[in-house]
């Protein structure tokens, strides 16, 4: 019964930005639902069940101790800044850095059938893809031929098509896993990774694109090892003529929508995604390296140099370039940004009425070169999942936090392998977790992914489920083995 409830608890979050946000159906405040509803998870799970599951092993013992090692991180700087933070900033640092890694030791207390658990999980992911595949067709891809705005594809996510774009990744690992394991027909698997690629790159979210292929390329060879080369080759040639073709059709639609509503004039409306200007990025790169999104890495070098007192204990969680901070400070003040982000249900929820403005953060990055490029304002901010942690709560809690992520690639990489080898029916979830993982991982250096709970919640939901999933089946396994060895051993006797 548990286990229904925490998939039906995720399903619900993967789709309530699409009720809040699009249809409206629901108040914004549903959008800030699942941190508490995950921590009354984890404080119940802690509190009724204190001991770990039976399959739990050293994976389980690995993830509290970096968990502990950041808690007590995030602590000691709140109490050395006290007076200098806001407290709602630090607990929300606290919620998006370590709430996922919270949740996952909390489903080793709470899920008596892992397997169980996992193979549900899967269909409430796949069911969700196709849920996204009809609000796309259905509800975006009109609009977005009519504006020739991307952020109109965001499926179930509301106006935040980036965050829909990890869901992309999920799916891909998901559908893979079931074209390996036999569970769905090859043709179907190709046809569905074609569609996934093809939503991505009408996202136009240039600056995750090679994180995405990264993953990508993470995911097939950690399935295919020396195979690797058919499979990259295979995928190659198909994403090419994906890509050409959705460009030409793109052209023709987007044609036919501005002889329609003439006043579109953006890029997108002439067939023009602009991926071209991550050649140009390449081939200049000291011409954008002046923008906010570089420069904040020596800016806080040099904060450190002059703060040493900052390597051990931070600035203080929420006071620098964390989504806390950012939550706090920018969103108070963007009109721009109110339907999508939370800064308005924090305001209401707190009571504060000014925006947070920490003296740090202002001394070192306020002067930080911030404007657009490439049509987009996403290299001319410094918020940035790699900074954040060493910056705010220093460098054992930025050692815990990049522990965190590091295993969760690492042993999902190795997941991969057991599956393929013993535990097939969770090769779909050990695949999901390694490209959502490692994707998730490189959009750290581009904004504060590490502590959007709508995606890390998910994200270390899914590393449970493929671990415990795969301890089990590999136990069962041994019990059989035991079991036969046993009943050879008395036939000789007998």
């Amino acid at each position: 019964m548990i286990e229904r409830a925490l998939i039906a608890v995720m399903g619900f979050f993967l789709v309530s930005r699409f009720l809040t946000e699009k249809l409206r159906l629901l108040p914004k405040w549903v959008d800030v639902l699942d941190m508490p509803i995950v921590l009354g998870i984890v404080l119940l799970g802690f509190l009724l069940r204190p001991t770990l599951g039976q399959w739990a092993t050293d994976w389980e013992r690995r993830v509290t101790r970096l968990v502990l090692l950041g808690l007590i991180a995030w602590a000691a700087s709140t109490l050395v800044h006290l007076g200098q933070v806001l407290l709602p900033a630090a607990l929300l640092f606290a919620i998006g850095f370590f709430g996922g890694p919270l949740l996952f030791l909390a489903l080793s207390r709470w899920v008596t059938a892992p397997g169980e658990f996992a193979i549900g999980l899967r269909k409430l992911l796949v069911a969700v893809l196709w849920l996204n595949v009809v609000v796309v067709l259905l509800w975006d891809f009109p609009k977005f031929l009519a504006l020739a705005d991307p952020d109109r594809l965001s499926g179930t996510f509301g106006n935040n098509a980036y965050q829909f774009s990890v869901l992309l990744a999920f799916a891909s690992g998901v559908l893979l896993g079931l074209g390996e394991a036999r569970a769905m027909p090859r043709l179907v698997v190709v046809g569905m990774q074609a569609l996934i690629f093809g939503l991505y790159y009408l996202l136009q979210f240039r600056a995750g694109l090679p994180f995405f292929l990264v993953a990508m390329g993470t995911m097939l060879v950690a399935l295919y090892g020396r195979r690797v080369l058919r499979a990259v080759v295979f995928g190659g040639i198909s994403l090419l003529i994906s890509g050409v073709l959705i460009q030409q059709a793109l052209e023709e639609l987007v044609g036919q929508a501005q002889r329609r509503f003439t006043h579109v004039t953006s890029r997108a409306a002439r067939g023009d995604l602009g991926y071209g200007d991550l050649l140009i990025l390449l081939s200049q790169p000291g011409e954008y390296l002046r923008l906010a999104k570089f420069q904040a890495f020596p800016a806080t070098l040099q904060m450190l140099w002059e703060n040493p007192a900052a390597l051990l204990v931070g600035v203080g969680p929420g006071n620098y370039v964390s989504r806390a901070y950012y939550t706090f400070s920018v969103e108070f003040t963007s009109a721009e940004l109110k339907g999508k982000g939370v800064g308005g249900v924090v305001q209401q929820l707190f009571g504060i009425s000014q925006p947070w403005r920490a003296e740090m953060s202002e001394r070192y990055l306020g002067g930080l070169l911030r404007q657009a490029a490439f049509g987009s304002y996403l290299f001319a901010n410094p918020y940035s999942s790699y900074l954040a942690p060493i910056a705010e709560i220093g460098l054992l809690g930025a050692i815990a936090v990049f522990g965190l992520y590091g295993f969760l690639v690492r042993r999902s990489f190795h997941l991969v392998r057991l599956a393929r080898e013993h535990a097939p029916e969770m090769l779909p979830l050990a695949l999901a977790s390694l490209i959502g993982g490692v994707y998730v991982v490189g959009l750290g250096f581009v904004d504060n992914w590490w502590e959007v709970t709508r995606v890390v919640f998910p994200l270390w939901t899914l590393f449970w489920a493929a671990n415990a999933g795969v301890e089990e089946r590999l136990a069962m396994a041994a019990e059989m083995e035991a079991e036969l060895e046993e009943s050879f051993q008395h036939a000789e006797q007998g």
